[in-house]
């Protein structure tokens, strides 16, 4: 029951951040909200695992880690590297 209840808001997260990526205007906001979004749904999403398939938990403990990790500091070089290129802040003129 809480199991299926975190795969369910982990999904709702997933897609609220994969729909941020088609509304927002600013590149750097769609980052944020990808990058929020994904860790939050991905880690909802494992822990949801590890109560339905506890023989497993030493392997999804691991793997939540490299995501909590791995997730924000890989935005953050993008968005660092976004910068460097040039992308500038804030909503582009048409």
């Amino acid at each position: 029951m809480i199991a299926n209840l975190l795969m369910g808001i982990g999904i709702i997260f997933l897609f609220s951040g994969t729909l941020g990526l088609f509304t927002m205007e600013d590149f750097y906001s769609k980052i944020q909200a990808i990058g929020i979004s994904d860790t939050v749904g991905i880690i909802s999403v494992i822990i949801s695992l590890m109560l339905k398939y506890p023989e497993n938990m030493a392997r999804l403990l691991m793997l939540s880690i490299f995501i909590l990790v791995l997730n924000p500091a890989i935005s953050s070089i993008i968005a660092y590297h976004a910068a460097k290129s040039g992308e500038k802040v804030g909503r582009k003129i048409k």
